[in-house]
């Protein structure tokens, strides 16, 4: 009888969470305008052999940039550790957009779509919307790995900006 006072009122506790936390998303975010047309910025989002050269958040990745193709990506955390994902590709449309989906765990643990969206300009530029939506039980409570990702994002915008700045036309 004692053992069910407490195991009710912390499997309660427990359900109660998962529910909360399932229905929350966190989501990191930018929109950068480059100054080349959208199919020179594909070109370098889907260099992979070249993202060594100048990533420094998604220091190596190889694969295929096709949808249901897994990749194998190694990223750079701020503190010089690596870390390994490999996730599916869930979406491209040339040109325009790219998406990867990993898990850690169960679906519905932790999970996160890693996109860039692409969208010409009549000027000739482009905006490029990139970011990571990360959802699941444990979403709320990785706070601090989702800020590394969140500093990685930026840095990685700032080097494509470069890496298009400095790519002839």
């Amino acid at each position: 009888m004692t053992f069910l006072i407490i195991a009710v009122p912390i499997a309660v506790a427990i359900a109660v969470y998962c529910v909360w936390a399932m229905r929350r998303e966190h989501r990191i975010e930018t929109t950068s305008h480059l100054d080349a047309p959208a199919h020179e910025v594909w070109a370098v989002l889907t260099d992979f052999a070249s993202y060594g050269e100048w990533n420094p958040f998604i220091t190596a990745i190889s694969g295929r940039p096709a949808e249901d193709e897994r990749l194998d990506i190694v990223l750079a955390r701020p503190n010089g550790r690596r870390r390994r994902v490999r996730p599916t590709v869930i979406r491209v449309s040339p040109a325009r957009q790219f998406r990867w989906f990993s898990r850690l765990g169960p679906g519905g643990l932790f999970d996160g779509e890693h996109y860039f969206v692409l969208e010409p300009q009549e000027d000739g530029t482009t905006r490029l919307t990139h970011g990571e939506r990360f959802t699941g039980v444990l979403a709320p409570v990785m706070a601090g790995p989702l800020g590394q990702a969140a500093t990685g994002v930026e840095a990685m915008d700032t080097a494509l900006a470069e890496r298009i700045g400095a790519a002839e036309r």
